[in-house]
């Protein structure tokens, strides 16, 4: 069954499986759930056989590739964007709409132990080592920032791009990062872990811009002869370019817009995606280093997505190749090399997978507290079922008195009826010797009329006999003259047969002869014809060439006479050939008249073969009917002499009765003593049924408290996981503490309704719960020093503001004396324009021109000075107000 949301799922239709009461039919999916849109993030992981995707489904899904499954999944509230994998396949980074979390790969699930504000973050990595890791920051100028892993301290934030980051590599040994995104930048930072200043901007080693494109995948190849890092960049200009310390050092027409590149760990091969829009998603392979020229390369494409290609990783050892596409497709290619050799010696020195796991404690602890669990719920059944079989034993033993006693009457019973069937068998012993001297006399009379009968019916056979010698004589007389008239006619009709047959073959060979005749003096004449025809047509042209018109007339009278007279000959010609099939026709039916002849004859020599097989028969037939009446003489023989010996063994029978009389004593006496036996294997075979029985109910028992033990156990299990969705869910309300409270509250009712059950506590619970109660007081007392140590601090820096203040304040005091000043002035030198104003006006004609302009801008430049000076003093007035309340808290 398929589904809108592109699941495959199976539903069993046997009748046992759709007939259960007790539960509906359930769905199961065929081979594991996919996503259900575009997957938007994909990385491998390099020490486990796992890769783990990421799409707008809201789901994060691991798989393994060796056994094709989906290992893990997980849903979440927000869209996935990107997506990372930690070397050692503990950890992973989801980049999400409000926030990059930091997971643990837990053994059977994901767990979030760290947030950092990075909202949408469309691409992280981390190091090949996995000490780092590196988060594209869209809201802080599309900065990338680098973290260490374990501690998840910013290390440095690379800036330079202007627009959208879409793709991040590191180098082999973690020292440089390499960027590029859509505003055509190729940047490589220098990457310094340890540094006194956490979060600093990390410096740019080389650059490459192209502002006219926008790239979309960037991979980094260290060359480690020369120590210097070769970048390969893609992006929507359909070229693959090589960009060498900051230069495009060459470039490779792809004919296509290609998304995705990933080059083989081993630097033997480059794969690239295409990613044109409405196209489907090919995976491309080049041979590496890219050795085509600046404009083409040989290359081979693969069919594989339905929509374009997303992300595209390789496995650490180059034996398989992830692509994945906006069509919520994962494609796991088997690459295959050539020229792949791998000695004995790589194999054994190669590091194998690890098949280790990620648990927390508390995992732990509850499988241990399970297996106390059950180990306690063993000991009860162990307890409740000796109990048990005390009890079976005292009942059994009760109901073996009983049997013995029921087993006891019936013995008696048997024997009794012993008796009876002992005397039963003397009565019948007494009528079979009546009865076998009555069958005796009645054998003697039966012997008696059975000679009569043979006598008679001996008379009767050889008179049959007789007769049927003397019917044979006749029967050989008749055949013999039936025969040799048959063998005259056969003779007289072949003869006459032959005479008709050698009739018809010469008249029809004279016919041929006829035929052929005619045929040659029909071509002879035909041949005469055309001849003559051709010597008259030729006489004709010549006289008539004087003439036009008339010659054009007789060639056409003569046309029409000669069309003419060439039909009538081909009519006489096709006559002839009809004529020739014909007496062909004739000839094959004489041909056919002779071969049913000659099936005659033989059918004839076979009837006559069958007459005298049939006589042969006969003749066997009366031989085997006189051995018959032989044997039957000898049989009657043999008959008188078993009489005899009959009656001699009848008298020794007679004789050997009494000693079997004895013998049946004895047996009488064995099997009494059978029967006992009989009796003690019968109350064994019951006891062991007992206790099959008995065994068989315990396993039954055994069964049910399994089954009821597992269902508990899958009950508890879904509880923990809707408390934990309930938990979660409420966690988002941390920052709103009354929202916080009511959500507590409702969990509270919604998971304790009927409230805590009081329990008396173990010894061992207690004494644990006092430790951890003076671990919980040290604790707090530890938090107190902390406190007190950090109010320190703080008023530290509460004593370090006030000082910044009273500078403020004095630098405002300073700043609005040389307001008042400038205001003074302002003043004066507008007395100062005024003047001069009124004496151009009276000396218009002998003015400067050049002094009014000087004092207009030194106006304006005052003005701005001003101005500025103002700004100042309100900027150190917010900042007096701000500090304000930090003295008032102190």
């Amino acid at each position: 069954v398929s589904t809108s949301t592109a699941q495959l799922y199976q539903l069993s239709l046997l009748g046992q499986d759709l007939m259960k009461a007790e539960e509906s039919p359930a769905f199961e999916p065929v081979l594991s759930h996919f996503h259900t849109g575009a997957i938007l993030g994909l990385d491998v992981c390099i020490r486990k056989p796992l890769v783990v995707t990421c799409g707008v489904d809201k789901s994060a899904r691991v798989w393994n590739y060796f056994e094709k499954t989906c290992v893990m999944c997980r849903w979440f509230n927000e869209e996935a964007y990107s997506i990372a994998f930690h070397p050692s396949g503990f950890h992973l980074i989801i980049g999400q709409s409000d926030k990059l979390r930091l997971m643990n790969l837990l053994m059977e699930d994901m767990k979030t132990y760290k947030d950092i504000a990075i909202k949408q973050c469309r691409e992280c990595r981390f190091s090949n080592g996995g000490q780092y890791f590196a988060a594209v920051n869209t809201n802080a100028t599309n900065a990338i920032q680098v973290y260490k892993t374990y501690t998840c301290e910013p290390i440095e934030t690379l800036r330079g791009h202007t627009n959208k980051v879409r793709s991040v590599a590191w180098t082999a040994d973690d020292s440089m990062l390499v960027s590029t995104g859509a505003d055509g930048a190729v940047y490589e930072y220098y990457v310094q872990a340890e540094t006194a200043n956490p979060g600093r901007d990390g410096r740019r080693v080389h650059d490459f811009v192209q502002k006219t494109s926008s790239f979309s995948c960037v991979i980094v190849h260290s060359d480690q002869s020369s120590n210097f890092n070769t970048m390969y960049v893609v992006g929507n200009d359909q070229l693959l370019r090589k960009v060498y310390k900051g230069e495009s050092s060459g470039t490779v027409k792809a004919g296509t817009t290609l998304g995705q590149i990933v080059l083989a760990n081993s630097g033997k091969g480059l794969f690239a995606a295409v990613a044109e829009p409405d196209a489907p998603g090919r995976i491309r392979c080049y041979k590496f280093p890219l050795n085509g020229g600046d404009n083409s390369c040989e290359w081979t494409d693969f069919s594989a997505h339905a929509a374009p290609a997303t992300r595209l990783r390789i496995s650490a050892d180059d034996f398989y190749l992830f692509s994945a596409a906006e069509d919520g497709t994962l494609f796991v290619f088997d690459v295959k090399r050539k020229d792949r050799n791998v000695s004995k010696r790589d194999k054994e020195s190669a590091l194998p997978l690890a098949d280790e796991i990620l648990v927390t404690r508390t995992f732990l602890d509850d499988k241990q507290g399970q297996l106390n669990e059950f180990e306690r719920q063993v000991d009860e059944l162990s307890n409740q079922q000796e109990f048990q079989l005390r009890h079976r034993d005292s009942f059994h033993k009760e109901e073996m008195v009983a049997m013995d006693e029921k087993y006891t009457a019936e013995i008696d019973e048997e024997r009794q009826k012993y008796e009876v069937l002992r005397e039963e068998k003397n009565d019948a012993e007494m009528e079979a010797e009546e009865n076998i001297k009555s069958l005796l006399e009645h054998h003697a009379k039966q012997d008696q009329d059975l000679e009569q009968s043979f006598q008679e019916k001996m008379m009767e056979e050889v008179n049959k006999y007789q007769k049927l010698a003397a019917e044979r004589d006749e029967i050989h007389r008749r055949w013999g003259e039936q025969h040799q008239r048959i063998i005259a006619e056969h003779q007289k009709k072949v003869n006459e047969m032959q005479a008709q047959f050698a009739a018809a073959q010469k008249a029809d060979m004279e016919a041929i002869d006829r035929v052929l005749n005619e045929k040659a003096l029909a071509e002879s004449v035909h041949a005469e014809t055309m001849r003559q025809l051709e010597l008259d047509t030729d006489r004709e042209i010549e006289e008539l060439k004087e003439d036009k018109e008339t010659r054009l007339k007789a060639e056409r009278d003569d046309k029409v006479r000669l069309r003419g007279q060439a039909g009538i000959h081909k009519r006489n010609g096709e006559e002839l050939n009809k004529q020739m099939q014909q007496k062909d026709d004739e000839l094959m039916r004489y041909k056919e008249e002779e071969r049913k002849k000659e099936e005659k004859i033989a059918q004839l020599n076979k009837e006559r073969d069958h007459n005298a097989k049939e006589i042969r028969q006969r003749d066997s037939t009366i031989g085997d009917k006189e051995g018959k009446i032989y044997e039957l003489k000898k049989q009657n023989q043999e008959l008188e002499k078993f009489k005899f010996v009959l009656d001699y063994k009848i008298r020794e029978l007679k004789a050997q009765i009494d000693p079997k009389n004895d013998k049946i004593a004895e047996m009488k006496k064995e099997i009494q003593a059978m029967d006992s036996d009989l009796e003690d294997y019968h109350r064994k075979n019951t006891q062991l049924q007992v206790n099959i029985q008995q065994l068989t109910n315990k396993h039954k028992t055994l069964q049910d408290d399994i089954v009821s033990q597992r269902k508990k156990m899958t009950d508890c299990q879904t509880v923990i996981k809707r408390f934990k969705t309930d938990l979660h869910e409420c966690v988002q309300f941390i920052q709103e503490p009354r929202l916080l409270k009511e959500s507590v509250t409702a969990l509270y009712k919604k998971y304790v309704p009927n409230g805590v059950k009081k329990q008396e506590l173990d010894t061992d619970i207690q004494r644990e719960y006092n430790r951890q109660r003076d671990y919980l007081e040290k604790s707090v007392d530890n938090l107190k020093r902390k406190l007190l140590k950090d109010s320190d601090v703080h008023r530290q820096d509460n004593t370090r503001v006030l000082q910044e203040n009273v500078q403020l304040i004095i630098e405002i005091n300073n700043l609005r004396r040389e307001i008042d000043y400038l205001k003074r002035e302002r003043q004066q030198q507008r007395l100062h324009v005024s003047k001069l104003k009124s004496n151009n006006t009276s000396k218009s004609s002998s003015g400067k021109p050049d002094d009014i302009s000087t004092l207009n801008r030194e106006i304006e430049t005052n003005k701005t000075t001003i101005d500025d000076l103002r700004r100042r003093v309100e900027e150190q007035t917010a900042l007096r107000s701000t500090a304000a309340p930090a003295v008032e808290v102190q």
